[in-house]
């Protein structure tokens, strides 16, 4: 069933989006440059396409939590809550792929290379777990938010997420939402046109 709420508000997040020529945050600009607009086919499409459960196609959004995972080259992933069986297969690739070419984290970008990955459509199962893992939020954890505007109850769990004191940086995409702690820096938070 089509939501107009939902159509709505995706609406208004393109109209208030910016792409990366308004950006003036370095280290926001490489991730909307080199990562979120790289649209270029890639054979790991092809291969997490295999791995995915048979009814479920590789969508534009899959293809880009592959990319942010992959580029933040983490050492360990978290999942927090539930999590839908095709984005588990994503995460573990991504990973996986980086443990089979022997990537090592750049020491100049992330010290701890963590990603931890919510779906916010289900908020309320972690609530408490939440405020203790954003206080302990470290340079190097990258927290990633799935269906941040699905529901007007996630959507409030973005917003809370994003004003939370240690959150310095957020990337609102509409589908998929970015925290980060970048210590010394001015809290900035990012809509970009997806």
């Amino acid at each position: 069933m089509f939501n107009l709420k939902f159509a709505l508000s995706y609406f208004l997040h393109q109209f208030k989006a910016i792409n990366r020529h308004g950006l003036h945050s370095p280290f926001v600009y490489r991730l909307v440059d080199e990562v979120i607009y790289d649209f270029s086919d890639k054979k790991v499409y092809a291969d997490l396409e295999k791995a995915l459960p048979s009814h479920k196609k590789l969508t534009s959004a899959d293809k880009l939590l592959y990319r942010l995972v992959s580029d933040w080259q983490p050492l360990d992933v978290r999942v927090i809550g539930e999590c839908v069986p095709a984005d588990r297969v994503i995460l573990d690739h991504a990973i996986s792929k980086l443990v089979q070419n022997n990537n090592t984290p750049q020491s100049n970008t992330q010290s701890t290379n963590t990603v931890i990955f919510i779906d916010a459509a289900n908020a309320n199962s972690f609530k408490n777990e939440l405020e203790q893992l954003l206080v302990n939020l470290q340079d190097g954890v990258m927290l990633v938010i799935k269906n941040n505007h699905h529901s007007s109850r996630a959507h409030l769990f973005w917003k809370q997420i994003k004003a939370h004191p240690h959150v310095t940086v957020s990337v609102d995409l509409f589908l998929l939402g970015l925290v980060y702690h970048r210590p010394g820096k001015v809290k900035e938070n990012f809509l970009i046109k997806f």
